[in-house]
């Protein structure tokens, strides 16, 4: 087989994008049938003049996203996905935690955030009288930013919206009890992943929601599971699932958009920690692929920012928009003003795509490190499960303490980790890293040691 994409050297695009989305281009427009064989890396490194390291970043991405396969001593082959239509897809360009303690895991790294940028913008904010901020808020969220969310959305995660659809608000939580006051006279019932994030699951079940668990096995999202089930809604995080960090491959997206279609259902897709991903660029929306208007899409800047900056988002389908202007003004703007258009400039003046780039190579540095040592100190005790992506990785220890004593003794050493499950003196558990000094993971990872096994190796 034999590609040939035109690459532009001039653009600020990276070459392995270039190629990555050919590929893919090709794949979804059927000029790439399925059972295809690609090139080898170095096969396609000497045919197109490019490194293998570009190659390999261009198939690592396709092959995360389910559009290619890697057979061991066969290579790479193309996935099959001629049931699915892409053709109208077209992304636009524009066990509980005390709450007392400070854990040292806990936040972001103090170093991230260019706090004097921020500052600057702050005082132009409040000393520019054409700002505005002596009125009240919009209950939708200030249409400057929710401008420069939209923008974000479509360019940065392959999206396809408009400010219009864009709802603001203090946290996931406030946006979801307005999501309901939406579709609540026609849904009584919502899946969620199991696990899952148990705080979305408590906002339905105060309002009196059914709820229905998949469980996830294996690693992989149970359809099935889901079609079988009596629910039209589910929640659901495809591209960084929330807490085992799994990918949903972009088969199984477009057969939960198909599911979604034919129930007349809603999918909210929590795109949680999709931003920072470590073996290649973050995977692309479900909002993006969705073309019968049926996804309602959550981001927030709490993890990408600082959490003391309580600014999410929701993007609404077009369809909901009706009801949601029927119902808006119920309710009040959670969010500073100056906060929101602090942010927007924050966006708009390029700082946002910087400060992504910065984030990612500082977590990159923790990540690695952190394996490495919890690889040397206790190798036969904890297996790395997830890793790639995101501010936390997922691990399982074999251990005999059992869930609430090793709660009890992270607690009293200031970790904060949350228990997935436990099995045959083995326990799995997600570990957050990102409020770590780097200079202290060695440190930290000794009294992670002590709290899992009461021993440092």
């Amino acid at each position: 087989m034999i590609i040939s994409p035109v690459f532009d050297k001039e653009s600020d695009k990276p070459l392995y994008m270039q190629l990555y989305e050919y590929i893919k281009t090709e794949i979804t427009s059927g000029l790439l049938k399925p059972d295809s064989k690609l090139p080898s890396i170095r096969e396609a490194s000497s045919m197109l003049k490019l490194s293998k390291t570009t190659i390999e970043n261009a198939y690592s991405q396709l092959v995360a996203e389910g559009y290619i396969e890697n057979f061991p001593k066969r290579g790479y082959f193309v996935c099959d996905l001629s049931e699915y239509n892409f053709d109208a897809v077209a992304a636009k360009s524009t066990v509980e935690y005390r709450n007392d303690i400070v854990y040292l895991n806990d936040g972001v790294d103090k170093e991230s955030f260019d706090v004097s940028t921020w500052k600057r913008l702050y005082n132009k904010v409040i000393t520019d009288r054409d700002t505005n901020i002596y009125t009240s808020c919009s209950t939708q969220g200030e249409k400057f930013l929710r401008d420069e969310i939209a923008n974000f959305v479509n360019t940065m995660r392959g999206g396809n919206t408009t400010s219009q659809q864009v709802i603001v608000g203090a946290g996931i939580q406030y946006l979801l009890g307005i999501l309901i006051g939406i579709i609540k006279e026609d849904y009584n019932t919502v899946a969620f992943e199991k696990p899952g994030y148990n705080k979305a699951e408590y906002v339905f079940e105060d309002y009196m929601f059914n709820i229905r668990h998949i469980e996830i096995a294996d690693n992989d999202f149970p359809i099935d599971r889901l079609r079988k089930s009596d629910a039209k809604v589910i929640y659901i995080s495809p591209s960084h699932q929330y807490p085992l960090g799994t990918i949903m491959p972009v088969n199984k997206r477009m057969e939960l958009l198909d599911w979604a279609y034919k129930k007349n259902g809603i999918i909210i897709e929590d795109d949680y920690d999709s931003m920072i991903r470590y073996g290649g660029m973050p995977i692309p929306s479900l909002q993006g692929l969705d073309k019968n208007d049926c996804v309602v899409y959550l981001g927030s800047f709490s993890k990408m920012l600082l959490p003391s900056l309580r600014i999410s988002f929701m993007v609404i389908p077009k369809k909901l928009l009706p009801k949601y202007n029927e119902i808006k003004d119920r309710y009040t703007q959670s969010t500073s003003k100056i906060d929101q258009i602090v942010l927007a400039h924050f966006m708009k003046d390029g700082h946002m795509v910087k400060h992504l780039r910065k984030i990612k190579r500082i977590y990159k540095k923790k990540n690695s490190l952190l394996i490495a040592n919890l690889k040397s100190l206790f190798t036969d005790k904890i297996e790395i499960i997830s890793s790639d992506s995101g501010l936390h990785m997922v691990c399982e220890a074999k251990t005999k303490k059992d869930e609430a004593q090793i709660i009890k003794d992270a607690q009293n050493s200031r970790i904060l980790i949350n228990i997935i499950g436990c099995d045959n003196n083995k326990i799995m558990f997600s570990l957050n890293y990102s409020g770590i000094n780097l200079n202290d993971i060695q440190d930290f990872t000794l009294l992670l040691g002590k709290v899992l096994f009461d021993a440092y190796a």
